[in-house]
């Protein structure tokens, strides 16, 4: 009767250890998927937490020109951060930094002499007229004690953008 309850304690034990490891080893593995449109991102960003919940719903992320699919990476390790990337509507880019005059969109690129350039707002081919625009990037800091900040960068060339959102 005695080695039937060591046992059973043996066996509660180890399933107890392997229920542990795994709720801890689960915090650092990343969850991934693709959202057809923002909207669908709703569940990974509440998945990290009320500061980047938060910056779903008021933040340039709403009104971002994604094209197609999104990709989205959530990783829970000391602080969350969500990771997201897709193709940009090059039509409606234009539209959509003259919509936020309040935030700071930085382009970089290469002259045909092979020198680096860099400009704020939007680049026109008038000021800059030989140079070969590469990335796009802006950041946006949080507002409030319940935002978190947003870095952008745009491939021109790709047309592919990385939002990592901490």
């Amino acid at each position: 009767m005695v080695k039937k309850i060591i046992r059973i304690l043996v066996v509660l034990i180890a399933a107890f250890a392997i229920f542990v490891f795994c709720t801890v080893v689960s915090v650092f593995i990343p969850r991934h998927g693709q959202a057809t449109h923002v909207s669908d991102l709703k569940g990974a960003f509440s998945k990290a937490g009320p500061w980047v919940e938060a910056t779903f719903t008021n933040s340039l992320i709403q009104s971002f020109p994604f094209d197609g699919g999104i990709e989205w990476r959530l990783t829970l390790f000391k602080d969350p951060f969500l990771s997201l990337n897709g193709r940009v509507d090059t039509n409606a880019l234009l539209k959509f930094v003259r919509a936020n005059p309040d935030t700071r969109f930085f382009w970089s690129g290469t002259g045909s002499n092979g020198q680096n350039w860099s400009a704020d707002g939007w680049p026109t081919k008038e000021e800059y007229p030989s140079v070969n625009w590469t990335t796009m990037s802006f950041y946006t800091p949080h507002t409030n004690q319940f935002g978190a900040d947003i870095d952008v960068t745009f491939d021109i060339i790709s047309n592919r953008v990385h939002f990592l959102i901490h």
